[in-house]
């Protein structure tokens, strides 16, 4: 008996997935992606990647007509992304440089606007180094 319940123990240890690693090994992206999605609405997408010294977070809106309809009112589109920045008190910004920033960037149609861009560095009150 009690060599079944060691292997049966054995054998499941095998078979399970790995353990998701631990909070030292997770990237910056997935932090920020993390701590990005926890404030959007749940149909919205998220893309996170490093481009120089910037974690750049394409926000698409969706649906479609609610992308445009912000698209086309610009002070409603920055209001909403201000409230995406993640807080001054967040784990991303002990995480990055203070020469580094997250900025949001939205996106409509799979067209990036570089314009509305915001810098949530500004944003948390942690001015760039």
């Amino acid at each position: 008996m009690m060599k079944a319940t060691v292997l049966t123990a054995c054998l499941a240890t095998l078979l399970l997935p790995p353990a998701v690693g631990s909070a030292a090994e997770e990237t910056d992206i997935g932090v920020a992606t993390r701590e990005i999605k926890a404030r959007m609405p749940p149909k919205w997408d998220l893309h996170v990647r490093w481009r120089g010294d910037m974690l750049l977070a394409s926000i698409t809106p969706l649906p479609t007509q609610e992308a445009f309809d912000l698209w086309y009112d610009p002070q409603k589109l920055q209001e909403i992304l201000r409230t995406l920045c993640p807080a001054a008190d967040e784990r991303i910004w002990a995480r990055i440089r203070p020469d580094q920033d997250v900025v949001l960037e939205p996106t409509v149609g799979g067209k990036a606007a570089a314009a509305y861009r915001l810098s949530c560095r500004t944003e948390a009150g942690r001015p760039p180094a």
